[in-house]
């Protein structure tokens, strides 16, 4: 069974060349602004040797006619090449966010598809985290650094070619201290991309400790515990900063030594390039034009140690992403799988069922969560699970969902091995209600049509009625319409559970399960949520987890979980007067004595 959670991430080239893959359907976009780039930067290389010609022709000459057309030639290229860049940045910036957007689709997508183990094993906020900031830095790639790196690099090389053209050697001077940038960028390139992947993880903890607090919101403050998370959240943010300022010290550090390699450059240029024109080698014109052009080689060669901080930033959300495409889901729906025949019948078997959340092989002393479970319900029975907390009850259902696969044993539907048919059929025969139901942002009626969109309004009021629902939503002001906040916020628990029971109605299931549907509720919302059971149990096979026994004295067949084992079966009477297990849960419950 494959691991939801991959071993180990990308390494960088890999990475990269990945990344380059997915911008494919934005290369005709890309490319163009590419040539748009090299036109910007072609058009602006003549200006300073535009100064040369009016510093040793036209003022000389006073030529006022070569003068003002020198200055209209200036004047055109400058605009050429603001109206190129302005043109530039649109296509890039629509190919870039495209890009960018299409990644956060796919990757959205893909995590729709992984496992629930995936997301047992990893952090929500860290999740949030891949699709919001990594993909943003990679908006960053294709727009800052695409677009400095190309420029900056034709720029550098189309001047040195023309400065070796004019001058060899005031040319060869320049030349000389380009090397010194490479070597203080490779003497630092390791420890950032170590420091660049430390301050990620560091930022991953902090946004999903902001995620938990602010969903736990009423939990902390129950507890008291404002100031006590303000300072865990300070000592994160620390942890953070501290890393982060070693980050920004080791840029500035880079750029301080560029740019003192740059002063560096210009000062030979500048002394060797005075030494020519007192010799007569040089004209002043010329000198100026080479310190201007100098201008076009060591700031973009001082920017490219900026565009490093970028890329590694950039690099390490790509890793990050594709850590996450590298995931494949536990349960995989295969192309080709036969549908469920629908309706189905409702007949659940499990044969030898074990399982155990934990991948690895049970250690000595920690049991499986599931040993050797069997047990057959047929189709429109109801069947109640019981046992204490962690004896396995919601992992029977979580089975039958298919949230999980067994590690051996076969769970039925129909006769059918459910690993042998689609996810989509099978999970469209089962509704679940569980005790903490989650409401999405939006309107009651799109929460209650949230399994079937395609519902009228005459069906939603119909399953709203059925789940006694439609009273309490038509006392609101907006009704159907009314907005019932995060998590449904803006509705009592009670209410929650009936909207919930109403979702699950329109669905119309032929599998009802209900995990703890109404241990949280006080007695009349109990009783209107019970209400609504039974009329939603009708002709369907129904499991029910409980605490309350008086909840499922009624069931065909009672299933009584005990340390991942079913250690008995029966209808209510029976397990009473059995003495087991059962027997003493419902006399401490009933205290009655045993």
């Amino acid at each position: 069974m494959a691991s939801a959670v991959p071993s180990a991430s990308v390494p960088q080239p890999a990475a990269f060349q990945r990344f380059l893959r997915l911008v494919r359907p934005q290369a005709g976009a890309i490319t163009f602004g590419v040539v748009l780039i090299l036109l910007a930067t072609a058009v602006t290389l003549p200006a300073p040797w535009i100064f040369k010609l009016v510093i040793d022709h036209a003022l000389p000459g006073k030529d006022l006619g070569k003068l003002g057309g020198l200055l209209a030639l200036f004047a055109a290229l400058f605009l050429a090449r603001a109206l190129l860049t302005l043109w530039r940045n649109r296509v890039l910036q629509y190919a870039g966010m495209r890009v960018t957007c299409d990644l956060r689709i796919a990757l959205f997508r893909h995590l729709q598809s992984l496992s629930l183990r995936y997301f047992d094993a990893n952090q929500t906020g860290k999740v949030i985290s891949r699709i919001t900031q990594d993909t943003g830095e990679l908006y960053s790639l294709t727009n800052n650094f695409l677009i400095n790196l190309i420029a900056d690099s034709v720029t550098v090389v189309g001047v040195l070619c023309f400065l070796y053209w004019v001058e060899w050697r005031l040319a060869l001077a320049v030349t000389l201290v380009l090397p010194l940038f490479v070597i203080n960028y490779l003497y630092n390139r390791r420890k950032m991309k170590k420091e660049a992947r430390v301050h990620r993880d560091n930022w991953d903890q902090v946004v999903g400790f902001v995620q938990e607090r602010v969903a736990a919101a009423r939990v902390v403050k129950s507890f008291n515990r404002e100031a006590a998370e303000g300072d865990a959240f300070a000592v994160g943010i620390n942890a953070d900063y501290f890393n982060f300022s070693r980050i920004v010290m080791r840029n500035t550090q880079l750029s301080v030594i560029a740019d003192v390699l740059a002063s560096v450059g210009g000062l030979l240029v500048l002394g060797f390039g005075g030494w020519l024109h007192i010799r007569g080698e040089m004209q002043v014109g010329t000198l100026v034009a080479f310190n201007a052009y100098i201008v076009y080689v060591f700031p973009p060669i001082v920017r490219f140690v900026d565009l490093t901080t970028v890329f590694q930033r950039a690099n390490t959300s790509l890793e990050n992403i594709f850590a996450i495409f590298d995931t494949r889901p536990e349960i995989a729906d295969d192309v080709g799988k036969p549908a469920l025949p629908a309706p189905a019948r409702g007949e659940v078997e499990f044969v030898s069922v074990s399982f155990d959340y934990d991948l690895e092989p049970p250690g000595r002393g920690r049991p499986r969560t599931l040993t050797d479970v069997s047990f057959l319900v047929p189709a429109g029975g109801m069947v109640a699970i019981v046992g204490p907390s962690g004896s396995g009850k919601t992992t029977l259902i979580n089975l039958i969902a298919r949230f999980y696969d067994a590690a051996s044993g076969e769970v039925r539907l129909d006769g059918h091995d459910i690993r042998s048919v689609s996810i989509e059929s099978l999970r469209g025969q089962i509704g679940i209600v569980l005790q903490d139901n989650v409401l999405f942002s939006g309107t009651l009626e799109d929460n209650i049509k949230y399994g079937r969109p395609d519902a009228t309004r005459e069906q939603i009021i119909e399953a709203a009625k059925a789940a006694n629902a439609h009273e309490f939503i038509a006392e609101l002001p907006d009704g159907y319409a009314a907005l019932v906040g995060e998590r449904g916020s803006k509705l009592s628990g009670g209410q929650r559970q009936r909207v919930a029971i109403a979702r699950a109605i329109l669905k119309d299931p032929r599998i009802l399960i209900f995990d703890e549907a109404t241990s949280a509720l006080d007695t009349q919302s109990e009783r209107l949520i019970q209400q609504a059971m039974e009329r939603l149990m009708k002709g369907r096979t129904t499991f029910v987890i409980a605490h309350r026994l008086s909840t499922i004295q009624m069931a065909d067949t009672i299933l009584v979980m005990e340390a991942g084992r079913l250690v008995e079966s029966g209808c209510h009477d029976e397990l009473v007067a059995r003495g087991g297990l059962y027997s003493r849960l419902h006399a401490l419950q009933f205290q009655e004595p045993v």
